[in-house]
């Protein structure tokens, strides 16, 4: 397991990823409205008191704030419409009156209020595109190599050589594209279609839950239906990996380890761990060329079923899927947004079994736990910090649109009321609804706190 990092790097790391987080929402806001002739009285990352600024040949104050937990802009004539005074005694000329906020059309309103996620959401697009632009897509045969102990999929009758064509309808291509259909979907029961011997066949598959953990001890459920693909391919390291000083890299697919075949990842551990520090050769192929490295096998500390720690043996790969398939343009920025929505589906079905109790409240997290696992992902490299920096984009995307006042989310049902009432909400109403979203808000983050100190481990979580 490898050890958390120090708390100036996580705090560091923290900021790294809230800062231009933030900067980028509100850019997104602040250069529509200048696009529709919107002035900005003020530019602010972060909330409370100012710690550094300056003001532009705009009139606009551009400042950093004391708590670095957001940030917003403010428009002339206030953005939020409760407060915006009456055109008959804001003291404003009819020219200073043009270039406030809450005079301008419908449509542009909504557009700039929208331009803030949608500037988090795309952000999450160009991160993803590129990743598949410079690392390839991965592909992986379908076909069942082997089945975990108390497989699900085996017990609904399931037989190594089938290939999975379709979970819960949905065609698959590629054994990656199985998780995203059992992950979140743990002790429902699922058709899943093979192809045996030219025939289809439908079986009924109940998803089994997993504990899962990280190199950092960060553990988790999952949805899982016990399947092991012919795919022991690297993809990535993580730690001081001894596979990648040995000169390994991403892609490559191990055949043997010391001349034991090796059909799945899932055989590599039993012939790693119980050998720390033992030199072995890896045979591994890449670009179909048998290729063999001498690599020392790692010892980290792990807890053993007798519950004492005890030295395991460790590679620092990263299980891969598949074969690397190079990707152009046009299909990145395809693939960039796809997986987007992907992630963004993933929150949908997770709020929603909070709601339904099939998930626990305990798994929401707040701003001590995105630090965390912000100076985590830091610790790995940049690769897995920018990953974690386009997860969290999508999130700050996902829930300001949320229809509660206050949010982004809730001026844009305002106007939705508008465009459908053909006038405002009166100002009292607008007045509750926000007063109570806000509420709402900060209990939220009150609660979602609490969760972030109670899992710490030092108050035995």
């Amino acid at each position: 397991m490898t050890g958390s990092p120090n708390l100036l790097t996580t705090i560091f790391a923290f900021l790294l990823v809230l800062g231009p987080l933030v900067l980028i929402h509100e850019l997104g806001h602040y250069l529509v409205g200048r696009l529709f002739g919107v002035k900005a009285d003020a530019f602010s990352v972060g909330f409370g008191k100012e710690i550094a600024g300056w003001t532009d040949k705009r009139g606009t104050r551009w400042k950093l704030s004391a708590l670095p937990l957001g940030g917003y802009v403010q428009f002339a004539g206030d953005m939020n419409p409760t407060s915006a005074p009456s055109a008959a005694d804001d003291g404003l000329t009819p020219e200073q009156r043009a270039h406030t906020f809450h005079v301008k059309p419908l449509w542009q309103r909504t557009l700039i209020v929208f331009a803030g996620p949608a500037t988090n959401f795309l952000l999450c697009v160009a991160i993803l595109a590129a990743f598949a632009f410079f690392n390839g897509r991965v592909v992986a045969n379908p076909t069942v190599a082997d089945f975990s102990e108390n497989s699900p999929a085996q017990a609904a009758g399931m037989e190594i050589g089938d290939r999975i064509v379709a979970v819960d309808g949905d065609a698959i291509d590629s054994a990656t594209e199985i998780p995203k259909h059992v992950a979140y979907y743990a002790g429902k029961t699922l058709p899943v279609t093979v192809e045996r011997d030219g025939r289809k066949l439908v079986l009924p598959v109940t998803i089994a839950s997993e504990q899962v953990s990280d190199e950092f001890g960060n553990t988790g459920t999952i949805g899982v239906i016990g399947v092991e693909f012919a795919t022991p391919v690297i993809g990535g390291f993580f730690g001081d990996s001894p596979a990648e000083q040995a000169g390994m890299l991403p892609g490559d697919r191990i055949v043997a380890i010391d001349g034991a075949d090796v059909r799945s990842f899932g055989d590599i551990p039993e012939l790693i761990q119980p050998f720390p520090g033992k030199r072995v050769t890896i045979t591994a192929l890449r670009e179909g060329e048998a290729r063999v490295f001498p690599v020392t096998i790692g010892s980290v500390e792990a807890t053993g079923p007798d519950g004492r720690q005890e030295k395991i043996g460790q590679l620092g790969i990263r299980a891969g899927y598949g074969d690397v398939v190079p990707v152009g343009p046009a299909e990145a920025v395809q693939l960039g947004v796809s997986r987007s929505f992907t992630i963004m589906g993933t929150m949908v079905t997770g709020i929603r079994q909070i709601f339904t109790g099939d998930r626990s409240v305990r798994e929401l997290g707040g701003p001590i736990k995105i630090a965390k696992y912000s100076g985590e992902q830091f610790s790995l490299g940049w690769e897995s910090f920018v990953g974690f920096v386009a997860l969290i984009s999508i999130n700050l995307a996902f829930i300001n649109l949320l229809p509660i006042p206050g949010l982004d989310g809730g001026h844009l049902a305002f106007y939705a009321a508008e465009m459908v009432r053909r006038k405002p909400l009166d100002v009292r109403s607008q007045e509750w609804a926000i007063r109570t979203g806000v509420a709402l808000v900060l209990a939220l983050m009150l609660f979602v706190t609490v969760n972030d100190l109670v899992s710490l481990p030092i108050f035995g979580g």
